[in-house]
């Protein structure tokens, strides 16, 4: 049965009264319920004499176990199943100079990521994960909807354990898998979205991100394999898009991965080298219908390294767009990030700082992120951006992030500067205020 929906970008202000909508407020109002019996003590408060840090521990421990529902490892056909979910909210506002010299100034609010989706563990040596992408926020752009209905299957995938099931000594991870999944291109999106340490990925991260125009996951194949200390990921993906299985009926994205724990040789809490690359050869001239918006290859480095309040990131990327795409965004681009942070108080505050650099060979080559000067440019007729679109960006980050419960609640505040340039000539520059709360299951 085919699904029809409207392919509006972002939402409004509006919920609709549908099914969905209604299954979904049923759905809230269950988990609601469930965790309030779970985990949240009513008692007298003249009587309660818990001590304010274990209340926190008691309501974060029901939270963090809301979605497993069932776990029998002794059970031969279902081992495990639980649900999960995130709901990210986000506001941002903008004051910045467009490419004509005009002022821009702009604020919004809109569901950034709204998912939910379902694991599971079968006959010992299988694993299933779906999740579904229910967001569709279009105001942003000027749009007047905030539906919460299907838009694609962000993941939807099938696991099988080799290593457990062929009891294999040299390897500790042997593992294959088929289906749609995030392909880590750089190590910020190796870092989940209900971890990140900002607000928004740098515009080079999302740059190679090899998403499809409608920003849903490839679907592939691939295999994990490694021992203690490191492991590696190869794969090949399908660049046809669709919102659930892709078909193999256009071209292919070749992908691997590596990591490796270095902390028994440096003695740091945290120590991680991590090497990423990918090439795609589909022969799509239109950049909407290219994996990565028209990014042909990739390559990139990483290095974390972390001790007592201290952590910090550096990541080099290096690759080329297409000669499929116009001419004025092809050839070589390159970039870097460098991001440290520091617990102001221990496992509750963080204090982040990021700077971002990335450039290109021709005038177009790199852009800046979508949230949210593009969003004034599609909002606003007398905003223009030219695209956003440059050959040399600068950006710097400067915020804090709050753990209520660890990452899984979470809210985070930054301030975020923004420069960038198409052969000497300023196509934006400004500040963006941002801010977030997130919570995950």
């Amino acid at each position: 049965m085919k699904i029809q929906r409207e392919r509006n970008c972002e939402g409004g202000s509006t919920f609709r009264d549908n099914s969905m909508t209604r299954r979904l407020t049923g759905a809230v109002t269950l988990g609601t319920t469930a965790f309030l019996w779970a985990g949240v003590s009513i008692s007298d408060p003249l009587t309660d004499n818990t001590p304010p840090d274990e209340k926190t521990r008691s309501f974060c421990d029901a939270y963090r176990n809301l979605g497993k529902l069932y776990k029998d490892p002794d059970n031969p056909y279902i081992q495990s199943f639980s649900l999960f979910g995130r709901m990210h909210w986000q506001y941002g506002h903008v004051d910045g100079t467009d490419a004509f010299g005009r002022d821009i100034d702009y604020d919004t609010a809109d569901f950034r990521r709204f998912r939910l989706g379902a694991k599971a563990t079968v006959f010992n040596h299988f694993g299933l994960k779906a999740q579904a992408e229910l967001s569709n926020d279009d105001i942003p752009r000027g749009g007047t909807t905030r539906d919460v209905r299907f838009q694609q299957m962000w993941d939807m995938y099938v696991t099988f354990d080799a290593q457990a099931a062929f009891g294999i000594q040299s390897l500790e991870t042997l593992t294959f898998g088929y289906g749609a999944r995030e392909t880590h291109t750089s190590y910020e999106w190796h870092t989940s979205s209900n971890k990140l340490k900002t607000v928004e990925r740098s515009a080079l991260s999302n740059k190679i991100w090899p998403s499809n125009g409608e920003f849903a996951n490839a679907t592939g194949a691939w295999m994990k394999f490694g021992q203690k200390d490191w492991y590696a990921e190869v794969g090949v993906f399908s660049t046809t898009q669709d919102d659930f299985w892709a078909p193999w009926s256009d071209g292919q994205m070749y992908w691997m991965n590596y990591q490796h724990d270095l902390t028994s040789v440096t003695g740091a809490d945290v120590s991680t080298l991590f090497l990423t690359a990918y090439y795609q050869n589909s022969d799509s001239t239109d950049s909407f219908e290219r994996l990565a918006g028209g990014t042909e290859w990739s390559t990139s480095a990483a290095f974390v390294y972390g001790r007592d309040r201290w952590q910090f990131l550096a990541e080099g990327v290096y690759g080329q767009n297409s000669e499929e795409v116009s001419e004025s965004r092809q050839g070589n681009y390159w970039g870097f990030v460098f991001l440290p942070s520091m617990w102001l108080i221990e496992d509750k505050l963080e204090g982040v700082f990021r700077y971002q650099y990335q450039g290109s060979e021709n005038p177009e080559g790199v852009r800046i992120n979508s949230r949210y000067a593009r969003r004034a440019d599609s909002k606003f007729d007398d905003v223009n951006l030219l695209g956003g679109r440059g050959d040399e960006h600068h950006a710097y980050y400067l915020g804090l992030k709050y753990h209520f419960c660890k990452d899984n609640i979470h809210s985070l505040i930054g301030v975020e500067y923004d420069d960038i340039n198409r052969e000497g000539r300023d196509i934006y520059d400004g500040w963006s205020v941002l801010a977030t709360f997130r919570m995950f299951l």
